[in-house]
C-alpha cells in the first residue's frame, strides 16, 4: 500500500501544470493549464488556450473534479475547478434554502471573471460545465451570460429561467444515472431545441452560431463513475472542438493514471485492514460481556432505539446543532437512539461498567493509534476523489459529530458483540442492515427527508469498512469500547470532510 501512494504522489506531481488561486470570496481555486505539446496538435499549439470553469456536485470539491480537468488539458484547454461554498477547502457557509442557487450563481460569475482578466488564457474564449449540483449553477449561469462559447451539463440541470439561450448546450448523463436525472436532460435539451423530442446524439443547431443542443448518454457510466469515463470526456472534448471550431488530427485521451494508483491503493487499504484492526485488539485490554438475552432480543432493543426516537429528529430541527447538510440529521438521530439504548441498559441493569474501569486508558489509547494510522492512509486517495484534509472549522465539526454518535456505537457494540467471533460480526452486520431499513423505511414515510438518502451509499460502504476492523477487534481482545471510539471517529471524520457546512 505504501508502494501505491508513492505511485500515486509521483504522479500527482507529474500532472499538467497547476496554479492554485482564489476567486472574489476566498474560494480556493485550481488552474490546470495544458502542456506544450504542438506534435499533438492541441489547441494550446494554436495560441492562448481556451478555458473552461468545471463546476463540481453537492457533498464533492474540485479533487474530485480532478480527473475530468486533467483529460481536457490533454486536448489543450485550460480548466479552472473550484470549491464552492461550504465545500472542500471553501471556510464559507453553504446558504440554506433559495440563497444556495444565488450563491451559485455567484460563485460561477467569479470563476468566469477571473478567467476573463487571466494572462494565462484566452479570456475571450471561455466554457462553463459542471456535474449534478455544478451542472444546474452552469446552465443557470450560461443563461445571464451570452458571451460564452459553450455549455456542458454533467448528470444535472435545471430549469430555464434566465433571458438567454445557454450557448451550445450539451446534456451528458449516465446509462446508471438515476431515471429523473436522465428524463430532466433529455426533456431540457428538447424544450431547448423547442421540439417535443430530441434524440440522444442528436445534434440541433449550429455551432457557429452557438446554437447547438444535444443529449447524450453514456453507457456503462453512473452517477459518479461518470466523471471518470474516457467515453465521456472524449465526447465532451468533441462537443468543444465543434464550438470553438477546432480542426485536429489523430488524438488519443489518455486515462488518468493516478486512477489505477489510487484503485489499486484502496484495495491494498482493504486487505491491510483486518491487520489493522488485529493490531488494536493486541494493545487495547480484553473485555468481557454478558447477557441475559439471545440476539434477536438484542436486536430489538436496537430496532426500538431507533424507531422510537425517528420522531424526536423528524420536528424542529434539533439537527441544526450540527451545521453539516444531510449528515446532521443522521448523527443527532444516532445521537437520540444511543441515549435510549443506554437508558434502557442502566434501567433494566444490564450494563456492566466493571470491565471498563480498568482498561479505559487502553482501550481509548489502542483506539487513537488505530485512527491515526487511518487517518495517514486514506488521506493521500483525497486527491483523486475528495479532499479528506480537514480545515479548522471542519475539525471542531468532527469533534462534535464524534461526540454525538459515540454513544450510538459504544450501545451498539455492547449490545451485539456477544459470544464467538462469527456470531457477533453476524449479529453485528444485521444490526447494520438494520439501522440502513430503519433510514429507508422513514425517508419512504416522510419521517425523514429525501436528503438522507443521499448519505446511504456513504453510510453503507463506511459500515462494511467499520465491520472489517471491528470484528478483528473483538477477535483478538472483545474490547467493544476500542471499536466504538474507532466507528465513532471515523464516521465524524468522513462526514466532517466531506459534507457541505451550512452554519
Amino acid at each position: 500500500m505504501l508502494l501505491s501512494i508513492l505511485w500515486l504522489a509521483r504522479l500527482e506531481a507529474a500532472g499538467p501544470q497547476r496554479i492554485e488561486l482564489s476567486l472574489y470570496d476566498g474560494a480556493p481555486a485550481t488552474l490546470y493549464l495544458p502542456q506544450q505539446a504542438a506534435e499533438d496538435r492541441t489547441v494550446e499549439a494554436f495560441g492562448a488556450p481556451p478555458a473552461v470553469v468545471l463546476a463540481h456536485g453537492f457533498a464533492s470539491d474540485r479533487a474530485g473534479m480532478s480527473i475530468l480537468a486533467r483529460s481536457l488539458t490533454q486536448a489543450g484547454y485550460a480548466v479552472l475547478t473550484f470549491d464552492f461554498l461550504g465545500h472542500g477547502a471553501n471556510r464559507g457557509s453553504f446558504p440554506r434554502g433559495r440563497g444556495s442557487k444565488a450563491s451559485l450563481h455567484a460563485d460561477m460569475q467569479a470563476a468566469v471573471d477571473l478567467l476573463r482578466a487571466s494572462t494565462e488564457v484566452d479570456g475571450a474564449r471561455i466554457s462553463v460545465m459542471g456535474h449534478s449540483m455544478g451542472a444546474g449553477a452552469a446552465l443557470d449561469y450560461a443563461e445571464s451570460d451570452p458571451a460564452l462559447d459553450a455549455t456542458v451539463m454533467i448528470s444535472g440541470g435545471w430549469r430555464f429561467e434566465g433571458p438567454y439561450r445557454p450557448s451550445n448546450a450539451l446534456f451528458l448523463y449516465g446509462e446508471g444515472d438515476p431515471a429523473r436525472i436522465r428524463e430532466a436532460s433529455a426533456r431540457l435539451a428538447a424544450e431547448l431545441a423547442e421540439v417535443s423530442r430530441l434524440d440522444p446524439g442528436t445534434v440541433v443547431g449550429g455551432f457557429a452560431e452557438s446554437t447547438a443542443i444535444s443529449h447524450v448518454e453514456v453507457a456503462r457510466a453512473d452517477h459518479i463513475t461518470i466523471l471518470g469515463s474516457s467515453y465521456a470526456a472524449r465526447t465532451i472534448v468533441g462537443w468543444l472542438d465543434d464550438s470553438y471550431g477546432v480542426e485536429r488530427g489523430t488524438f488519443f485521451l489518455r486515462s488518468d493514471p493516478r486512477l489505477s494508483a489510487a484503485l489499486i491503493g484502496l484495495l491494498a487499504f482493504l486487505l491491510v485492514l483486518p491487520g489493522l484492526g488485529e493490531g488494536v485488539g493486541r494493545l487495547a485490554p480484553r473485555l468481557e460481556t454478558r447477557s441475559r438475552e439471545g440476539a434477536l432480543g438484542r436486536l430489538g432493543l436496537l430496532a426500538v432505539a431507533l424507531v422510537a426516537t425517528l420522531p424526536l429528529v423528524s420536528v424542529g430541527d434539533p439537527a441544526r446543532i450540527l451545521p453539516l447538510v444531510v449528515g446532521n440529521v443522521v448523527v443527532v438521530h444516532f445521537f437520540a437512539a444511543g441515549v435510549a439504548i443506554l437508558g434502557g441498559l442502566l434501567l433494566t441493569r444490564r450494563f456492566d461498567a466493571s470491565a471498563l474501569r480498568s482498561g479505559l486508558a487502553s482501550s481509548f489509547g489502542s483506539a487513537l493509534l488505530g485512527l491515526v494510522v487511518l487517518y495517514l492512509l486514506l488521506t493521500p486517495f483525497g486527491v483523486v476523489f475528495h479532499s479528506l484534509g480537514l480545515t479548522p472549522e471542519r475539525g471542531v465539526l468532527a469533534l462534535g459529530a464524534a461526540l454525538l454518535v459515540f454513544p450510538f456505537q459504544f450501545g451498539f457494540h455492547y449490545l451485539l458483540r456477544r459470544g464467538g467471533t462469527v456470531a457477533a460480526a453476524i449479529a453485528s452486520l444485521v444490526g447494520r442492515l438494520l439501522i440502513v431499513g430503519v433510514l429507508v423505511l422513514a425517508v419512504s414515510a416522510g419521517v425523514l427527508s429525501g436528503v438522507v438518502m443521499l448519505m446511504l451509499p456513504v453510510l453503507a460502504l463506511l459500515f462494511v469498512l467499520f465491520e472489517v476492523v471491528s470484528s478483528a477487534v473483538y477477535a483478538r481482545s472483545r474490547n467493544y469500547l476500542a471499536s466504538a471510539l474507532i466507528e465513532s471517529v471515523w464516521l465524524a471524520w468522513i462526514f466532517a470532510a466531506v459534507l457541505p457546512v451550512a452554519l
